[in-house]
């Protein structure tokens, strides 16, 4: 009797731990952008490397932490990167020599604060449903690649412009890029006060 009752017992946790991971699978939402997909499919990077939680109520509760973390960092490195605008500015109005360390630094806390906070966002779990209409939260994601790019590129202008050929141009190619950046990234976390 002791050996079937420890039987029941496996045979349930067993079933609980089969269904749960079931459940997980086939509560994923059909319209996940594509690298959702990949990271995150019935057959995703990470179900395959064993990263993804067991339930899927684990995934939704992994992916709000990581959004969370994603929000707050993004408002750092946004007002980070306006002071660094500042600074650029009064670098390219003849003050290069007193502030080029002290933007040369602050390149390197706005871009890692920034990347760090684009991968939580990026390698969060999926959501529970993805739409294909218009709402502030797809227009959000459809800016980030914007300001990903910029963000991206933005070092090697900077450090191109001690080395071009034309001095005026590869600064005015830096701060071109940095300010579309600057205002996706603005736009970006307005759009996260508005309603999905």
């Amino acid at each position: 009797m002791v050996s079937f009752k420890k039987w029941n017992v496996s045979l349930a946790i067993g079933l609980f731990l089969s269904v749960s991971y079931g459940q997980s699978i086939q509560s994923l939402p059909k319209d996940m952008p594509i690298h959702t997909k990949i990271l995150w499919g019935e057959n995703g990077i990470f179900r395959k490397v064993g990263f993804a939680p067991e339930t899927r109520q684990k995934e939704l509760l992994l992916r709000v932490k990581m959004l969370q973390l994603h929000q707050k960092l993004a408002m750092g490195s946004l007002g980070l990167f306006f002071y660094q605008a500042y600074i650029g500015k009064q670098m390219a109005d003849g003050n290069s020599a007193k502030y080029h360390d002290l933007h040369k630094s602050m390149s390197s806390v706005v871009w890692s604060s920034y990347m760090t906070s684009a991968a939580l966002s990026y390698f969060a779990p999926p959501g529970m449903k993805y739409s294909k209409k218009l709402s502030s939260m797809k227009i959000h994601r459809i800016l980030s690649w914007v300001h990903f790019a910029g963000m991206a590129s933005i070092p090697f202008l900077g450090y191109n412009i001690h080395h071009a050929a034309d001095y005026n141009k590869a600064l005015t190619l830096h701060q071109n890029v940095a300010a579309v950046t600057l205002v996706t990234m603005s736009i970006s976390a307005l759009l996260t006060f508005l309603p999905y």
